[in-house]
C-alpha cells in the first residue's frame, strides 16, 4: 500500500506531536518518506488522543493518529541521550526536510536547530510548526487546541454576555486543524530552491497565525479602520443575512434539514416559479414591512416541510438550483457526493480487520490513494537504521541495551 508518488525521492525527519504531525502527514500523503521520531517510553500523545478509539478498548489508537501519522515510519530514539542525538544528525544529514512539532525552539535545546543541522547538511529545510510561535510576548505560553482560533479572532463573545458550560463560543480549532497545509506549501517551496540552489531554509508556521490570517477581510479591515467604508455586504445591521429567509436552513418532510441559498434573484424567481408561488416575489418586495422576512421565512417552512430531503435535492440538481443536505458525520459517510469523489480508502487493522478511512482532498489520475496504517511506536527502528545508517543487528541491540533506541 502506498499514497501518491509525487515526492518518493524527499526523505522527511519529523518530531513532533498532535497537530503539527499534519505537517509529515500531508507529505507521506503526496509519497515522502516520512520518518516520526519519537520518544521510546510513550511516544506521540496523539496515538491515544480523541472521542473514539479503535479496537474495543480505551487503548486503542484514535482517528487523529491514523489521520496524521499514516504512512509513516516510527524511530523510538531517545533524544536525551547524547547518542541519540548523534543518530539524529546522521539521520538528518540524509535528509531534505526536517519538521520540529512542538513549542518551538524544542530542537534548538537539544543541539538539533536549524543552525546545527545546516553544518551537516546545508541543503536542509527545517520546519519548525508549532502553536504560538517562536518570538513575541506570547512564544513561551502552554498552549492548547481551541486557543489558538481565541487568539486569531474565531470565537468572539458579545460584551456582556454571560459564559458557562451552557453558553460559550465554540472555537471550530482552525489554527490546529489548519495549520499544516501553510506549512506544506512553505516547505515545498524551500524545498525546490534547495534542490536547484543548494540553499536551505528556515521555515515557520505557528497555529495562531493561522487562525489570525483565517478571515483577511475582517483583520484587514481592522488594521485600516480610518481607510475601510462599510458597505452593504451580506448582513444587515442586526447581523442577519440580507435577504436571509431567502439563504436559510429549513426542515424537509422527513426531518433531515437542507440549506437554501435563494440569494441571487434569478434563482430565487426560477423556484417560486416551479413551486407556484411567485405571490412570495411581492411578499419579498416589501422592504419597509418590518415583519416581510418573518413571513416569508414561515411561508417557505411550510413549503420545504412538504417533501424530503432528497426529493428537494432531486430539484435543485434538475433546475440548477443551489440547495445542500446539512450532513450530520453519519450522514456525510453515506452522501453520494462524498463516495463518488473517492473520499475514502480502506486499510488493514491488526485486531478490528479492514478499515474505511478518510483520504486526502487532493486528487490526481491514475494513483490509487492507500496509505499504509499509522505505525506502532518504534515499528520501524531496526529498518531504518539498518537501510540509512548501515547499522547491523548487534549494534542496535546494544543501543537498546542501552535505551538509546526502542
Amino acid at each position: 500500500m502506498s499514497a501518491y508518488d509525487f515526492l518518493s525521492d524527499v526523505l522527511v525527519l519529523e518530531v513532533a506531536q498532535l497537530g503539527p504531525d499534519a505537517l509529515g502527514g500531508i507529505l507521506a500523503d503526496m509519497g515522502a518518506t516520512v520518518i516520526k521520531v519519537e520518544e521510546p517510553a510513550s511516544g506521540d500523545a496523539v496515538r491515544y488522543a480523541g472521542t473514539f478509539s479503535i479496537g474495543g478498548s480505551e487503548g486503542g489508537f484514535g482517528y487523529m493518529h491514523t489521520r496524521w501519522n499514516r504512512g509513516k515510519k516510527s524511530v523510538a530514539l531517545n533524544l536525551r541521550d547524547p547518542e541519540g542525538v548523534e543518530l539524529f544528525k546522521r539521520l538528518a544529514s540524509k535528509a531534505d526536510i526536517v519538521i520540529e512539532g512542538m513549542r518551538a525552539g524544542a530542537l534548538d535545546k537539544l543541539g538539533l536547530g536549524f543552525s546545527s543541522l545546516s553544518n551537516c547538511n546545508s541543503r536542509i529545510v527545517f520546519c519548525s510548526l508549532s502553536g504560538l510561535g517562536r518570538d513575541g510576548p506570547y512564544a513561551r505560553m502552554p498552549s492548547l487546541g481551541p486557543s489558538f482560533d481565541a487568539f486569531g479572532g474565531l470565537c468572539v463573545v458579545e460584551p456582556g454576555q454571560e459564559i458557562s458550560k451552557w453558553n460559550k463560543p465554540q472555537p471550530p480549532a482552525i489554527g490546529m486543524y489548519g495549520m499544516g497545509w501553510p506549512a506544506a506549501v512553505g516547505v515545498l517551496a524551500a524545498l525546490y530552491r534547495a534542490r536547484t540552489t543548494g540553499k536551505g531554509a528556515m521555515i515557520e508556521v505557528a497555529a495562531a497565525d493561522v487562525s489570525a490570517q483565517w478571515l483577511p477581510e475582517a483583520t484587514d479591515a481592522a488594521l485600516n479602520e480610518k481607510a475601510s467604508f462599510e458597505r452593504g455586504g451580506f448582513a444587515d445591521d442586526k447581523g442577519r443575512m440580507v435577504k436571509w429567509a431567502r439563504m436559510d436552513y429549513y426542515r424537509a418532510a422527513d426531518g433531515h434539514v437542507l440549506l437554501v441559498q435563494l440569494y441571487h434573484d434569478p434563482h430565487w424567481k426560477k423556484f417560486l416559479r416551479l413551486i407556484h408561488r411567485e405571490d412570495l416575489e411581492a411578499l419579498n418586495n416589501h422592504p419597509t414591512a418590518s415583519n416581510s422576512e418573518e413571513q416569508l421565512a414561515r411561508a417557505l417552512t411550510g413549503i420545504f416541510a412538504t417533501r424530503t430531503r432528497d426529493e428537494w435535492l432531486d430539484v435543485a440538481e434538475n433546475y440548477d438550483l443551489p440547495f445542500m443536505p446539512v450532513n450530520t458525520p453519519h450522514d456525510l459517510v453515506s452522501n453520494p457526493h462524498f463516495l463518488a469523489r473517492k473520499s475514502t480508502y480502506t486499510v488493514r487493522h491488526p485486531v478490528v480487520g479492514d478499515l474505511r478511512l478518510s483520504a486526502t482532498p487532493i486528487k490526481t489520475l491514475n494513483q490509487e490513494f492507500a496509505p499504509a496504517l499509522a505505525p506502532d511506536l518504534g515499528q520501524d527502528t531496526d529498518s531504518v537504521l539498518v537501510k540509512l545508517l548501515g547499522l547491523n543487528a548487534a549494534d542496535i541491540e546494544d543501543l537498546r541495551i542501552r535505551n538509546v533506541v526502542r
